[in-house]
């Protein structure tokens, strides 16, 4: 290695050593004490008194494992995932497509358009979608019922609440 070669192989270490640290620091130790606490029983009292922690092995994955609502909420993410994983990737492939073809115009206005909800904080996302959701004056309530067809609690029912998430996320991500 010509001496060339060393200094810019130093001054790459040099330029990286913080960001690595900062990585370090801000992620690896986080999962590490959290991997950690996770053999413990820990509580949000025992923040102030650590000697209060005990260890106790695989037990939380067991009874982690052993819990229905542990198994109805992996059940609720595999079907998020499945459902709305692909219907993202089509639905945004469609439209960028429709944007790009060639009788569309003021294709820049609707690729900023599409793009915005991305932009849009998740917050202010779920405030708009709550509204167009709610069971007494949501607007696909409105909808509904000018089709004659009784209003859907979408939040609020069982049946109807993972699809209606799905939507919002698919809406949320649709600039991608």
């Amino acid at each position: 290695m010509t001496g060339q070669e060393r200094h810019v192989a130093r001054s790459a270490r040099v330029f990286l050593a913080p960001a690595l640290l900062l990585i370090a620091v801000f992620f690896f130790l986080p999962v590490l004490a959290a991997l950690l606490l996770s053999f413990t029983d820990f509580d949000i009292y025992a923040l102030g008194d650590l000697d209060r922690l005990r260890f106790v092995g695989l037990r939380n994955y067991l009874d982690l494992l052993q819990s229905p609502l542990f198994w109805t909420a992996l059940g609720n993410t595999f079907y998020f995932v499945v459902v709305g994983g692909p219907l993202s990737v089509a639905v945004s492939l469609g439209a960028a497509l429709l944007v790009n073809a060639p009788l569309i115009r003021f294709p820049g206005f609707f690729r900023a358009a599409f793009f915005l909800p991305v932009v849009t904080t998740l917050v202010a996302v779920a405030v708009v979608w709550r509204y167009l959701y709610h069971p007494h004056y949501g607007l696909l309530n409105y909808g509904l019922g000018l089709l004659g067809i009784d209003p859907i609690d979408w939040l609020g029912d069982p049946v109807w609440a993972m699809p209606a998430i799905i939507l919002m996320a698919v809406w949320k991500n649709f600039g991608f």
